[in-house]
């Protein structure tokens, strides 16, 4: 009689009366796995010699199969974890900024202990993150999505954000949470600048740090257009002047220590960041600066 199961998303069959020969079948194809094929197994897909043994013994030797397998495995099992991890705390972890033509994504990942948030796979985690917010664009200005609206966004055709932090949670082994996100977008004319800090050196399009800022400008002068300088540049310095110095405002004549203009630049003290953009012949229309653990400011 053939009966057919669910194990983690993949359906198998089994003849029952035949059972114990079918295990037997199993273990040996388990034994025959070509080295080659789980030598690619396993650096694609990064899981153990173990694991991959396995994966390519239920999949009889495909290792298309098997890396499916091996998904679906992981799939489910995080989602499982993050059930039973739900509620631990997750203070630490990185803000990301990604800058793509005229839009910025300022997105936050967290996590138990700042061990997991210097891992590469973690780091990786947040790259899939701000690329998938970088696609919604957004409308022009700012516009902020909480943690659920973020975890629903697709990452390819049937997974969401959700459905990749749970299998990074089953991979880790760590609480994992989706945080805000701030998406702003430039309008005609104005351009962006991003910056993180301290730089955790994490590979591809997406800066991180514990501290994010994402700058919105003007500049009527091409390059150079103060000291060498190119706008970009100065851009780059005033988002470093704003993550030291944590202003509250570009302007604000009654509170000029926290007016971002009023302040003594930060990598020039000889000079407020008023002057400096004015000899640059650059204007700030906005600026937005957050840390881990913080909503946007």
């Amino acid at each position: 009689m053939l009966s057919s199961f669910r194990l983690g998303g993949m359906v198998r069959s089994q003849y029952l009366h035949q059972a114990p020969s079918m295990t037997r079948l199993m273990s040996a194809a388990a034994a025959s796995v070509p080295k080659s094929d789980l030598a690619k197994l396993r650096k694609k897909t990064g899981y153990s010699l173990s694991i991959c043994k396995k994966a390519l013994g239920e999949t009889g030797n495909d290792v298309s199969l098997a890396e499916k397998w091996l998904v679906d495995q992981a799939q489910a099992q995080g989602w499982a974890k993050a059930s039973k991890l739900q509620g631990r705390n997750t203070s630490q972890g990185l803000m990301g900024v990604r800058v793509q033509d005229n839009v910025a994504a300022m997105v936050e990942l967290n996590c138990e202990t700042d061990f997991v948030a210097r891992n590469k796979t973690f780091l990786a985690l947040l790259e899939d993150v701000s690329t998938a917010c970088i696609k919604t664009k957004g409308v022009e200005g700012r516009t902020v999505l909480e943690g659920p609206t973020v975890g629903a966004l697709a990452v390819e055709e049937g997974k969401s954000l959700a459905d990749l932090v749970a299998l990074n949670i089953g991979q880790m082994g760590e609480n994992l949470a989706l945080g805000r996100v701030t998406m702003v977008r430039a309008g005609e004319g104005a351009r962006l600048a991003g910056l993180c800090h301290p730089s955790t050196g994490g590979e591809g399009q997406v800066l991180s740090g514990r501290y994010a800022t994402v700058l919105t400008y003007t500049a009527a002068r091409p390059d150079p257009v103060r000291e060498g300088q190119s706008a970009a540049e100065l851009a780059r310095g005033v988002c470093q002047h704003i993550i030291g110095m944590n202003p509250t405002a570009i302007s604000n004549e009654e509170d000029k220590e926290n007016s971002l203009l009023h302040q003594s630049y930060l990598l020039d003290e000889e000079f407020k960041v008023g002057e400096v953009l004015e000899q640059a012949d650059m204007k700030l229309l906005d600026f937005v600066r957050t840390e881990v653990g913080r909503s946007a400011e």
